[in-house]
């Protein structure tokens, strides 16, 4: 059943001292890579590398299709070859639909990332703006068409549930000569106390605060968790969100398809769905 954001305030308002549920280890999970599809590696290899400026890193081999992996700050970028034919399949880019929206880089400076950007002959979805928090964005497309963002500044919550994590958050600065470093992964849920029970409960992911858009007819509000060393940033609705069919296997479709989980190193490692369907794999890098 499809629950808006506004329609239990009491349940949905995020709640960061319910006992979590430590299925997978004693160590707090946190987000280890993400993982996409790509037509042609040694295309999104130009564009990951000496576009974006992230550095390759030893994927594995040995695997059903090439992979190539970049490395952000603590996080991976996952690339997967998939089928010369194949597409995005159902999904849109549209926030109203359920599953991963983008990927988020932070940067020094927008301005001049998208300007390079725009020399390279990459898609760009929005010019750098100012937006509700205090911040400085972006939206641009890769090769394939997956969808991210720049983002440079620091966010200012409207209501704060971790004030610890959002003053270590506002201390952090990038300078504009710095490379960029992975900071979220955007997902819209349809239902808000369950995706918090299954990010926050399940994985220690800590609520840092919340900014709803006050003037958005669809009731937009945005709740940011503390993921390791990235952010997940939620998406909810008062409006009804529609569902993402994802593909059973990660990596199958072109653009965005899996978020990987590290907590105990000596976990195996399993897939497992959020309430939206998204593959999580879940255990040590692989």
């Amino acid at each position: 059943m499809t629950m808006s954001a506004g329609a239990d305030r009491s349940t949905a308002q995020p709640d960061n001292h319910r006992p979590a549920d430590h299925s997978f280890g004693a160590a707090r999970a946190g987000l280890h890579r993400v993982v996409l599809g790509a037509r042609d590696l040694d295309r999104s290899g130009d564009f990951y590398r000496d576009v974006l400026d992230l550095t390759e890193v030893p994927a594995p081999s040995g695997g059903p299709r090439p992979v190539r992996r970049f490395a952000s700050g603590s996080v991976l970028v996952e690339v997967t070859q998939v089928g010369a034919g194949t597409g995005t399949g159902d999904w849109v880019n549209d926030d109203l639909q359920g599953g991963i929206r983008h990927f988020g880089l932070k940067v020094g400076d927008v301005d001049e990332r998208v300007r390079r950007l725009e020399a390279a002959g990459v898609t760009v979805l929005s010019p750098p703006r100012d937006v509700l928090g205090d911040v400085r964005i972006a939206f641009f497309l890769d090769p394939d068409g997956t969808r991210w963002e720049f983002i440079q500044g620091n966010l200012a919550y409207q209501h704060v549930h971790s004030p610890g994590l959002a003053a270590a958050e506002a201390a952090t600065r990038l300078a504009p000569q710095d490379g960029p470093r992975f900071d979220h992964v955007a997902i819209t849920v349809a239902d808000l106390p369950a995706a918090l029970r299954f990010w926050r409960d399940r994985f220690d992911f800590e609520v840092i605060g919340e900014i709803r858009h006050h003037d958005d007819p669809r009731g937009f509000l945005m709740t940011y968790l503390q993921a390791g060393p990235a952010v997940l940033e939620v998406f909810s609705f008062d409006t009804p969100v529609t569902p993402h069919p994802v593909p059973t296997e990660p990596g199958t479709l072109l653009g965005l398809h899996a978020i990987g989980l590290v907590t105990d190193e000596s976990s195996p490692p399993v897939t497992i769905r959020d309430p939206e369907g998204v593959p999580v794999l879940v255990g040590g890098p692989r």
